[in-house]
């Protein structure tokens, strides 16, 4: 009997539970909704610690006090446009200043608390953001370089095998277009508009201190020369094997440093293996000592 009214109960409590869904929450439910956040966590972009909409307002207000020179703005805004970040050359400069204000701000307090060594960690927190942001932009333009790199072998030798049979520049960059990496497909349609809004010779150019590589230099010198209408499918060829081989080579010094990158997991392991021997040593030596005595 007891079981009958226990069953009876759990019934009318979920007729409830599903009747108070239709009426307040129109049709939803909140069962799964910790699945769906599990799930959604998974596909969920890494979003930056300036992306805040605070960090946003305190980078504009500090870009009001950033000045540059003409040649340093001009050169970060090239850089910040190949990196892909929506930032103009003062903001990127003002978050430099947001560190050090909150580095200050860290070590104020813990000076006037009398915390000393809170003060030497707040500046060398605010050193090394200071650090991680300038090399923030380095690090995505070398991967963004690799990349482009890593595929300029194949972009060659494919433009050196259509220019053979037809010498429109324009037609050979669309049909590798098709077969491009996401790196180098971004580079390739800015390059075509341009070469479609104005002549082949600034596009080229305008390419070639995007990039500004020296492959990327020698490339589009030899396109150049051909859309002048001289012969250079052998340099073309030699090209293509030069960057082919540098490839190989830089691929080959990246496996190189795998075993040693494997070693030095090892340190962890070793290091706690003779705190242990260390730590029995010690209390052996102390267990002598207090029965000598």
């Amino acid at each position: 009997m007891t079981l009958s009214f226990v069953l009876i109960a759990l019934l009318l409590a979920s007729g409830l539970w599903m009747l108070c869904g239709v009426l307040f929450f129109h049709d939803a439910s909140f069962e799964g909704s910790a699945e769906l956040r599990r799930y959604g966590k998974w596909h969920e972009d890494k979003r930056d610690f300036w992306e805040s909409s605070i960090m946003k307002a305190l980078t504009k207000f500090a870009s009001l006090f950033v000045f540059l020179d003409s040649n340093t703005e001009e050169l970060l805004a090239r850089q910040l446009n190949r990196a892909g970040l929506t930032l103009t050359p003062k903001e990127f400069t003002a978050r430099r200043y947001v560190i050090l204000f909150f580095g200050a701000i860290g070590a104020g307090v813990c000076g006037f608390m009398k915390f000393w060594l809170g003060v030497i960690l707040c500046a060398l927190l605010a050193g090394f953001g200071l650090m991680k942001q300038r090399d923030a932009l380095q690090a995505k333009l070398k991967e963004k370089d690799e990349a482009i790199s890593l595929e300029l072998p194949r972009f060659v030798r494919t433009i050196c095998r259509n220019l053979c049979g037809n010498r429109d520049i324009y037609a050979a960059l669309i049909s590798y277009r098709k077969v491009s990496g996401p790196v180098l497909s971004a580079e390739l349609d800015i390059l075509l508009a341009h070469m479609r809004s104005g002549n082949i010779q600034s596009a080229l150019q305008q390419f070639q201190a995007r990039l500004g590589s020296e492959e990327v230099y020698r490339l589009c010198s030899t396109l150049l020369e051909i859309d002048r209408g001289i012969d250079q499918t052998a340099t073309l060829d030699y090209l293509a094997d030069d960057m082919a081989r540098q490839a190989k080579l830089k691929v080959q010094k990246q496996l190189a440093t795998r075993p040693a990158k494997m070693r030095r997991t090892y340190y962890p392991a070793v290091g706690v293996c003779v705190a242990m021997i260390l730590y029995v040593l010690v209390v052996f030596v102390v267990d002598q000592l207090s029965t000598m005595i």
